[in-house]
């Protein structure tokens, strides 16, 4: 769509072109005339006109403490779209203003970064480490994790790790940077004294999906409590690392073992379709002296598996006569064969051997 402005009749100025219907001109009479919905409309389709006479308009209402914060907010993120550098002191002025509504704040703060990007990383670290509000800190933290450039953006953060003000939102930041060099100085964290710190430590290192994690989280496991360990069992479904697997089956397997963390421990060893794990589900399913909510869990996570782990679809049809976790497993057979025979077991036995039946002649084909 092509936009202009172009003079006619007696010097009045018109704004060429539309956008949504509308055109410039009747989007800033709605932005200055109208209110509540209308008003906030305007807002967001002003951002596709850049005009001078639409940059002015939009700063203009922004400025204004009277209006509505929802549209304020609006124009903020129209401007940062705009991107007319002429606007940028406004806006960083009222994303550090304490007393500013937190809407607009945020709103000001993406702007900033949609404006300037790599040259405002530092800019907005050092806003973490007094920044009080929190939807403002969320900002700060997407537009952070959004910027192109992650290693300067790393390099910026990592170092409010120290910053016990700044450490939460620096952790967060990083996981979703990512990379293999934010992983030990996310690590050192572990050793904080806060557990909140050191939940938010794993959950980050869990999101990053390199294999150099696994090490940090399983050297910290003994020392860490039931829920850290419960959120580390949680993230090693991202990691299918030998280490993490062994660590898995070991927490499973342990009856001394919290019992939620054994669950948590199956479900995650069926996340990561650990065939490995396989005979150690089976068994555990099977063990009538085990607790009913291991068996069912195992069963769950058996149902992650294929149509071709014989010895998955076996244990399920194997413990369909015990009501307790008969449905489960019928809906773990379900998931893994696309086939819906209930709790009946002769039906499941059948179509079992037939279905072996036919992948062996398959194979012999293939042959």
């Amino acid at each position: 769509m092509l936009f202009r402005r172009i003079a006619v009749g007696l010097g009045v100025l018109v704004l060429a072109g539309t956008a949504w219907g509308y055109s410039a001109e009747e989007l800033i009479e709605q932005l200055d005339t109208k209110t509540g919905q209308k008003q906030l409309e305007a807002a967001w389709r002003l951002g596709d006109f850049n005009f001078p006479e639409v940059v002015g308009a939009l700063a203009a209402k922004l400025d204004d403490a009277q209006t509505d914060v929802t549209v304020r907010a609006a124009c903020a993120t129209s401007l940062g779209k705009l991107n007319d550098v002429s606007t940028y002191p406004q806006i960083e002025t009222l994303a550090k203003k304490e007393d500013e509504k937190a809407l607009v704040r945020a709103s000001c703060v993406k702007a900033m970064a949609t404006m300037k990007q790599g040259e405002v990383i530092g800019e907005l670290a050092q806003m973490m480490k007094v920044e009080k509000s929190r939807l403002v800190l969320k900002a700060i933290e997407g537009a952070l994790a959004e910027m192109q450039d992650k290693n300067q953006v790393a390099v910026a953060v990592t170092p409010l790790l120290t910053d016990e003000a700044a450490a939460p939102a620096a952790i967060r930041v990083l996981g979703q940077v990512g990379g293999p060099g934010v992983i030990a100085p996310l690590a050192t964290q572990l050793t904080s004294p806060k557990a909140s710190v050191r939940l938010a430590v794993i959950k980050a290192l869990g999101g990053i999906r390199n294999p150099d994690v696994v090490p940090h989280l399983i050297q910290y496991y003994p020392k860490a409590n039931d829920a850290e360990k419960g959120q580390m069992l949680s993230v090693l479904a991202n990691h299918p690392h030998p280490d993490a697997l062994r660590l898995l089956v070991s927490e499973l397997t342990n009856t001394q073992t919290f019992p939620a963390l054994r669950r948590r421990s199956a479900l995650t060893l069926g996340d990561l379709i650990a065939r490995p794990a396989i005979p150690v589900l089976v068994k555990i399913m099977l063990n009538t002296t085990e607790q009913a909510g291991l068996r069912l869990t195992c069963a769950q996570a058996l149902g992650k598996f294929s149509d071709r782990d014989d010895e998955a679809i076996a244990g399920l049809i194997g413990v369909l006569a015990d009501k307790k976790i008969a449905d489960t497993a019928a809906i773990s057979l379900s998931r893994v064969t696309k086939r819906f025979f209930g709790t009946d077991r002769k039906k499941w036995e059948e179509w079992f051997q037939e279905h072996r039946r036919t992948r062996g002649q398959q194979k012999r084909v293939g042959h």
